[in-house]
């Protein structure tokens, strides 16, 4: 986002003060004696150091800045799950999945069966482990070592894509197409786990008690579950079945680490060479 940058008028108006100032001590020189002149010229230094503007540059690294505006419009119609904080930074931990051509076509033809909802694809794929939280910007190296040192001793795993499911975010502003997944045992509770004990270092909101695992693939404004027939559902599981019947190693994709962003930054944080 780019910012503007205001410029105060407070140094047009000091201005005309500079004026004031030399006007009457050009004035007030004929009449007084040398010493008296050199007392008059020191107290116009003085005073006019007095009257010069701060900076605007200067001024804002001490100001606590103006409230931040989130505008809706500006990320297409979503909003934010909990208030912009200056010097807070929004933090999620999740399992990465990076879809070839073939799964973004079946992306695609899954988006499509939900017309005329619009549904719009997921920019990024990933299988959350974390809700997302607000963390300081000295918490960030802490929490990162913490969450490598849990993590490091867990193995990795092998996933499969098994059923399409429909969410809604907390605040029911959002819609999501998502593709459920399961692995062997029960590792992504013990993925899931690491997460929380680091978070409750920090007092941070744990997952949700009984995660249901899932990687969305698309989304839509408001809450439209209702307007979703069993039909339709029918139909993108078949859909689904269909392809994976088809390209069979599209049902499976491997965890071989675990990512960490934080604001702008992101972390790979890398699990057990071993698979479980």
């Amino acid at each position: 986002m780019s910012s503007l940058v205001q410029y105060s008028d407070s140094e047009g108006e000091n201005s005309d003060d500079h004026d004031a100032i030399s006007v009457d001590a050009v004035s007030r020189k004929r009449k007084q004696s040398p010493q008296s002149q050199n007392s008059v010229g020191n107290e116009k230094k003085i005073r006019s150091t007095a009257v010069l503007p701060l900076p605007d540059t200067i001024k804002s690294l001490f100001s606590k800045g103006d409230k931040h505006l989130d505008n809706p419009e500006d990320h297409e119609g979503r909003t934010r799950s909990f208030e912009h904080l200056e010097g807070n930074w929004a933090t999620h931990i999740s399992v990465p999945y990076d879809p070839d051509e073939r799964m973004r076509e079946l992306i695609g033809e899954l988006l499509l069966c939900l017309r005329p909802l619009d549904f719009k694809p997921m920019k990024e794929l990933h299988l959350s482990l974390s809700r997302t939280v607000a963390i300081r910007h000295h918490w960030i190296k802490p929490l990162t070592d913490s969450l490598q040192n849990r993590l490091r001793s867990l193995q990795r795993t092998c996933c499969e894509f098994s059923s399409v499911k429909l969410y809604t975010n907390d605040e029911k502003t959002r819609t999501f197409l998502s593709l459920a997944v399961s692995a062997p045992g029960n590792i992504l509770q013990e993925y899931t786990k690491a997460v929380d004990e680091c978070f409750e270092e920090y007092k941070l909101q744990k997952y949700y008690k009984d995660p249901s695992y899932h990687i969305s693939i698309g989304w839509c404004l408001h809450d439209v579950i209702p307007e979703i027939s069993k039909e339709t559902l029918h139909k993108l599981q078949e859909i689904l079945d269909a392809a994976l019947e088809e390209n069979t190693d599209l049902k499976l994709f491997t965890v071989e680490n675990i990512i960490c962003k934080t604001g702008n930054k992101q972390f790979s944080l890398q699990l057990n060479k071993g698979y479980g």
